[in-house]
């Protein structure tokens, strides 16, 4: 089989440059090893981190490259690799601007603050949101959609983005909360009822959704179940792909280049171990076709992997629980509970508090590995349970004994009886609550300055004071989750350039090789200067390298 391009992987990515390939008038095969598409972009928030973007006047925002570049000098440092920078730079905002005009995808703004609050050219509105989708709109492709983590939402299968979900926890103290949740509820029951699972897509789910919609829409071959296996290189060149479908061999030839977005190596446990710190302390919450392909092909093709980076994969705190049948439910803390007031993580080693719990995931990871935590205990009171959920733990009026009931939080009359049953010093644990308990009155926290910066502040609750993060506990029965440090994604991936060419071990580029997404180093080296510095690049140097093949000749 013959293309101009093809397309390794269906995330954000790999998505993003065979939309923009297809529409440049090019032939693309889009070629997933698993049956869904959508990648780690489907199990995602979806967020995308895209500096001087046009939504941001919405919020009365004012940003430029010059003050992004100022920013990214300052959290990137010597990690800062100029030509990238300037090619995301110039080429992000273009990048969103096309496909709000040419395709399905439609972001939002949002106030989420950049990672680094106090670093020079920081600012709010660079992280967009992806606007929900009705995925009746999708046609047949439905049900071709990578389905999001079921814990996330309610139910089995309505999913809810953090503004809707926060809203329809105040069902019950306004009429707009409660016309909000009738009206989802109402949806939601239709949809069961008719022998699907909910129809709206949100967080990355709807972002999958919207560009998976578009692929199919640009007239491009998306064939699901194709495993790509090794490059086909004729003098140097890359000319194709050999794939496996279901235990037979296909090979695709490409007249212009084949681009890697494979999703990283999340799910190869191998690669983790030698790649991810603690890797065996946590889990990753990425599918199950991450298992490398895309870097595998490339190196073998005389491309590089980048271990150099300042970390190799997105952290993030995680719970787990074992259903009946084996299978593991893995669940991301990234919203409510741990930021919002009236919860502590503790090291399980010290009873001890260790980091700003409202601090954002990355900061979580980097400083678990720098102190050595491999298991955490998240402590609640029956208040912020109640009020913001706990993991997989839903808010009221859902009920939490069934979870206890489950072995997946413990439950206690005090934070004595609490300490013994998860095997933590008492006297300590008592120590570090009440000690806690008075920064929460005071509104300070002097031992990690929760709720101290804008971002910490602003994913607390704004309506709790004096600190939307800061809260005591003291209401029982009180409550323990056992953490562990996981990760969201890899990031080492092939080394390129501004191109998004892989480059070779001369540092000149392979012919007719790209990478995008986590199979392409990411440029942000493993720093992380706010939400969606992963998915902004990798659409961005999808964008990018789909642009060059347009330019190149057969």
């Amino acid at each position: 089989m013959q293309a101009d391009v093809i397309v390794i992987g269906s995330g954000a990515g790999g998505l993003t440059a065979a939309i923009t390939a297809a529409k440049a008038g090019l032939q693309v095969t889009l070629l997933e090893a698993t049956p869904v598409f959508g990648g780690t972009t489907a199990l995602s928030g979806g967020g995308v981190w895209i500096p001087a973007n046009h939504h941001q006047p919405e919020l009365g925002v004012s940003d430029s490259r010059a003050e992004a570049a100022t920013y990214l000098r300052a959290v990137l440092g010597n990690f800062y690799d100029a030509a990238k920078v300037d090619a995301f730079l110039e080429n992000a905002p273009k990048m969103l601007e096309y496909l709000e005009q040419n395709t399905d995808l439609r972001l939002t703004a949002s106030t989420i603050p950049d990672y680094a609050p106090g670093q020079p050219g920081w600012k709010t509105g660079r992280c967009l949101l992806t606007a929900d989708y009705d995925a009746r709109e999708m046609g047949p492709w439905f049900k071709k959609l990578r389905p999001p983590i079921q814990e996330m939402g309610l139910f089995s299968s309505m999913q809810l983005s953090p503004a809707d979900a926060f809203m329809m926890s105040m069902w019950n103290k306004s009429f707009a909360a409660l016309k909000l949740t009738t009206k989802r509820m109402l949806g939601y029951a239709r949809d069961r009822a008719l022998g699907r699972r909910g129809s709206v897509l949100a967080n990355g789910n709807a972002l999958a959704g919207r560009l998976l919609k578009s692929a199919a829409d640009a007239g491009m071959l998306l064939l699901s179940e194709h495993r790509a296996q090794e490059l086909l290189l004729e003098n140097g060149i890359v000319i194709g792909v050999r794939a496996n479908h279901r235990g037979g061999t296909v090979n695709f030839f490409a007249r212009r280049g084949v681009i890697l977005a494979s999703g990283g190596f999340g799910a190869n446990t191998e690669m983790r171990r030698k790649y991810v710190a603690q890797a065996d302390a946590g889990w990753s919450l990425q599918p199950e076709g991450s298992q490398g392909d895309g870097i595998n092909m490339g190196i073998t093709a005389g491309g590089t992997l980048n271990e150099g980076n300042a970390a190799n994969g997105i952290w993030v705190p995680a719970s787990a629980l074992k259903h009946k049948d084996g299978t593991l439910a893995k669940f991301p803390s990234l919203f409510f509970d741990r930021h919002c007031p009236g919860s502590i993580m503790v090291d399980a080693r010290t009873a001890q508090r260790f980091v700003d719990e409202s601090f954002h995931y990355q900061n979580f990871g980097t400083t678990t590995q720098a102190k050595g935590v491999t298991k955490i205990w998240q402590i609640n009171d029956h208040t912020a349970v109640q009020k913001y959920g706990l993991g997989m733990v839903k808010p009221a009026p859902f009920p939490i004994s069934p979870w206890v009931k489950k072995g997946y939080i413990v439950e206690a009359g005090s934070i004595r009886a609490l300490a013994e049953k998860i095997g933590l010093d008492a006297a300590a644990l008592e120590q570090t609550v009440a000690t806690f308990n008075t920064y929460a009155d005071a509104g300070h926290d002097p031992d990690f300055n929760r709720g101290g910066n804008e971002y910490s502040a602003y994913m607390g609750d704004a309506s709790h004071k004096p600190n939307p993060a800061l809260g005591a506990l003291r209401t029982p029965p009180f409550y323990a989750l056992e953490i562990r440090p996981s990760d969201l994604s890899t990031l080492a991936g092939l080394d390129t350039n501004e191109h998004a060419q892989v480059l070779g071990p001369n540092g000149a580029p392979i012919p007719g090789l790209y990478a995008a997404g986590l199979d392409n180093n990411t440029m942000m080296r493993g720093r992380y200067p706010g939400g969606g510095s992963s998915i902004g690049p990798a659409m961005t140097f999808g964008y990018i390298a789909a642009r060059h093949l347009a330019a190149s000749p057969d």
